[in-house]
């Protein structure tokens, strides 16, 4: 049995405010989750940064045939999740705003935050009806993994919300109802050894047992052989080219594109016109380049400042970046010089009809220059996290 005594403080999840009363001591409290999810086979855990879990599930209704999204939920500060169905895996291999994908193999809404819980939970791992579904599901995603009789697994637990036990609790009664399966004998192994990666889910009241399904070259791109400080992830990259409607005929200017990361994932969305990145430093575009290598044409990388760049007017139709946000580059007194300077000539070099797509943390200076009309008004704006820090997603449409 998993137990701790009774009066055990309540661990302060992600953040989560810690509250002593009698209700706290009380017996267990079954709760329902807002919307508990209707379980079932085919359905699949999308993993990008918190914020981009929308634009991923837009790819995915999008690229893959037959495949809808059932909700969404999220691990504050660690990962937004798309939770969909999809009648086949072996095609989600093609996306590329996605940084892990996982088979949900099991699922049960409602449970207390008290220490008993864990012999629900211990008791839901043992009895997860989709665990081989899931294990034949990662052989299609990541050719060369095992689904034999004896597999070596390990346990990787999170858990968001206020709970009276521990996260090394609820992995340990995860791990030993696995252990307890009949399916498969089940050997745990806590290193890199495992051949089969659970990752155990605790949102509040929700717990899911998934079993992951992609390796770590979903996240890391065999491309990224040079990388600069503040350089995007690739999966959000991919988001923000994403978010621009990728066409045939798009011209696509990065006028801060640093390693060259947003436009190779452009490149990989889609055919285009024309790639065009630009910055000042000089060590950025020797990075693009080495990125680039012979590959993604056309392609245009120059030394170029944003605040003159040497196009003609409305020559491109896309404009996707990575704004500085004042943080690691520059500050917030010089942007609120330089972003009225560089919003002109976006406007200037950008075709009527024509799309920006902009991540900046800069969200009170966005506001200003809005109110004060030197952006038109975003048609959308996302909410995200980037490794922690709070930033924003703006579309803004040309008329």
């Amino acid at each position: 049995m998993l137990t701790r005594a009774p009066h055990a403080k309540r661990s302060r999840t992600f953040g989560a405010m810690q509250k002593n009363s009698a209700r706290d001591r009380a017996a267990p409290r079954e709760r329902v989750a807002p919307h508990p999810l209707r379980f079932g086979p085919n359905l699949y855990i999308a993993h990008t940064q918190p914020g981009f879990e929308s634009i991923a599930a837009d790819e995915i209704a999008t690229r893959i045939s037959g495949a809808r999204e059932i909700t969404r939920r999220g691990v504050p500060d660690r990962a937004g999740m798309t939770i969909f169905f999809a009648p086949n895996p072996q095609k989600l291999t093609a996306l590329r705003t996605v940084e892990d994908l996982f088979g949900l193999a099991g699922y049960r809404a409602g449970l207390a935050p008290e220490i008993q819980s864990l012999e629900k939970i211990r008791a839901a791992s043992r009895e997860a009806p989709l665990v081989d579904s899931a294990l034949q599901a990662r052989v299609k995603v990541s050719p060369g993994a095992r689904a034999g009789r004896r597999l070596k697994f390990r346990v990787i637990a999170r858990m968001a919300g206020e709970h009276e036990f521990r996260r090394v609790d609820f992995q340990r009664a995860v791990e030993r109802g696995i252990v307890e399966r009949a399916d498969h004998t089940w050997r745990l192994e806590e290193g890199e050894e495992a051949e089969v990666e659970f990752w155990a889910t605790m949102i509040d009241s929700e717990f899911f047992l998934t079993v992951r399904l992609s390796d770590d070259r979903m996240r890391h791109r065999e491309y990224k052989a040079a990388h600069r400080p503040a350089s995007l992830r690739a999966s959000s990259a991919a988001a923000l080219a994403w978010a621009s409607e990728p066409r045939d005929d798009d011209v696509v200017l990065d006028p801060f594109c640093g390693a060259g990361t947003i436009l190779i994932e452009r490149a990989h969305l889609g055919k285009y016109a024309m790639l065009l990145g630009s910055d000042r430093d000089q060590a950025a575009l020797a990075a693009a380049r080495i990125n680039v290598g012979a590959r993604y044409k056309p392609i245009q990388l120059e030394n170029w400042d944003a605040g003159t760049i040497p196009l003609a007017d409305a020559s491109v139709s896309k404009i996707v970046t990575n704004l500085p946000w004042g943080i690691r580059y520059g500050s917030h007194g010089e942007n609120r010089k330089l972003y009225p300077e560089w919003f002109r000539e976006f406007a200037r070099v950008l075709k009527s009809g024509g799309t920006m797509v902009l991540l900046t943390a800069e969200w009170r200076l966005m506001r200003e220059l809005e109110r004060s009309r030197k952006i038109a008004p975003p048609s959308k704006i996302t909410r995200v996290s980037i490794l922690g820090t709070p930033a924003s997603v703006y579309v803004i449409k040309k008329p």
